[in-house]
C-alpha cells in the first residue's frame, strides 16, 4: 500500500513515490520574477516514454519517499529553479528526472547527454540538411520561414511555450568545458533564446514533422521547464550556475529502497531464486544487501543484475554449498572487473 505523505511531502505536488498520477494537483503559479509568459502554447508532448520503463520499471509499487529529497524537488518546482543533483554512481541521479515526469504526468523527458565536446548550440539545435551554425549566423536565406529548416534540440524544445512544463535532463554537466555551463546560465535566466537566421517555424526534438511557430524569431517558455542537472563532481561548476539551482545530493539507497526497486522490477508472484516464479527469494535479496553495505559502486545496477540472474536460475548454479552470499559476491566481482 502507498505510504501516507508526511507534512513535508504534502507541501507540493511531488510525493516521491514514483507512482504515475501520484501528484495532488497542478503546479502552483511561478514567482513573478520567474514568469516568462511565452506563447502561443504548442501541442502537448508525447505521453509515452519508453526509456522511463527501462530506468524505472512499470511502477506498480510505491518507492519509499525520502523527506529531504521530496522537499527539495518541490522547492525547485515552486521556484522554477533547476535541480542540481549529485551523489555517488548508482544512486539514481538521472532516473530522478523520469520519476518526476512520471509522477506529475509531464510526458516524455527531454534528455541532453553531455560530453567534453558539447556546446550550447548543440543543446538548442539539431543540424538539418543544408544548415549549420555558420550558415545560421551569417546567411539569412539559410532558412525558409515557411518550412521547418531548423530543428530544436532537447534544450531548445524544453523552452518552447508548453502549457505544462517539460522535464529536461542535462546529464553529466561536469563533463563539459567551462564555457557550456556559463552559456547555459543565459538561457536559464532568460527563459528562452533567439533563433538566428529569421526562422519563423521550427521542428521539435520530439517529432521532426511537428512544426511550431517562433513569433519574432524568439523561443520563450510559458511554463519554465523542470530542469534536472546531474554531475559526478569531476570538476566544479561555475558559481553563477550553482546559485541558480536547488542543490540535491542523493543518498546511497538503503534496504527499504532496494526492496521497493526489486518489487517494481519483479512484480510477479514469489519465486524461489531458481526461476520458479517471477520474484527472487528473500534470502537472495538479503545476501545482496549484506554485500552492498561493505562495498562502494553502482549499487542499483549490480542489485538488479544479481536478482535477474537469481530469477533466471543462473545465480543458483554459482552458489556453493547453498551459499547465496558466495554467488552474489561472484556477480559483484564480475561487474567490478568490467568497470576497471
Amino acid at each position: 500500500m502507498p505510504t501516507e505523505p508526511t507534512d513535508v511531502e504534502s507541501r507540493g505536488p511531488y510525493r516521491g513515490t514514483g507512482l504515475p498520477g501520484a501528484t495532488a494537483g497542478e503546479l502552483s503559479e511561478p514567482p513573478p520574477w520567474r514568469s516568462f509568459r511565452g506563447g502561443p502554447d504548442v501541442p502537448a508532448p508525447p505521453a509515452d516514454d519508453p526509456y522511463a520503463r527501462v530506468l524505472l520499471g512499470d511502477g506498480h509499487e510505491p518507492l519509499p519517499a525520502e523527506p529531504d529529497l521530496v522537499a527539495r524537488v518541490n522547492a525547485a518546482l515552486h521556484l522554477r529553479r533547476p535541480l542540481l543533483v549529485t551523489g555517488e554512481p548508482g544512486t539514481g541521479k538521472s532516473s530522478l528526472a523520469y520519476r518526476i515526469s512520471r509522477e506529475l504526468g509531464l510526458g516524455r523527458v527531454l534528455r541532453w547527454q553531455i560530453t567534453s565536446l558539447s556546446t550550447l548550440w548543440e543543446g538548442l539545435f539539431e543540424e538539418t540538411q543544408g544548415s549549420s551554425r555558420h550558415d545560421a549566423h551569417n546567411a539569412h536565406d539559410t532558412y525558409d520561414s515557411h518550412r521547418a529548416d531548423a530543428r530544436l534540440g532537447a534544450l531548445g524544445t524544453a523552452f518552447l511555450p508548453h502549457g505544462r512544463p517539460r522535464v529536461l535532463l542535462v546529464d553529466r554537466l561536469d563533463r563539459a568545458e567551462i564555457a557550456l555551463p556559463e552559456d547555459l546560465c543565459t538561457v536559464l535566466a532568460a527563459g528562452g533564446f533567439a533563433v538566428p537566421g529569421g526562422v519563423a517555424r521550427v521542428a521539435t526534438a520530439d517529432d521532426a514533422e511537428a512544426v511550431v511557430p517562433v513569433p519574432g524569431g524568439v523561443v520563450r517558455c510559458h511554463a519554465f521547464p523542470v530542469v534536472v542537472i546531474t554531475t559526478a563532481e569531476e570538476r566544479e561548476l561555475p558559481l553563477d550556475l550553482v546559485r541558480r539551482c536547488v542543490a540535491l545530493r542523493l543518498p546511497r539507497p538503503g534496504p527499504e529502497m532496494l526492496r521497493a526497486i526489486a518489487a517494481n522490477r519483479f512484480p510477479a508472484g514469489p519465486g524461489d531464486g531458481s526461476g520458479a516464479g517471477g520474484a527472487p527469494a528473500p534470502d537472495v535479496v538479503q545476501a545482496f544487501l549484506d554485500r552492498a553495505v561493505r562495498t562502494d559502486g553502482p549499487v542499483v545496477e549490480r542489485f538488479l543484475d544479481s536478482l535477474h540472474l537469481a530469477v533466471g536460475g543462473v545465480l543458483q548454479s554459482l552458489a556453493r554449498s547453498g551459499s547465496w552470499q558466495a554467488a552474489v559476491d561472484t556477480v559483484w566481482e564480475w561487474t567490478a572487473a568490467e568497470e576497471t
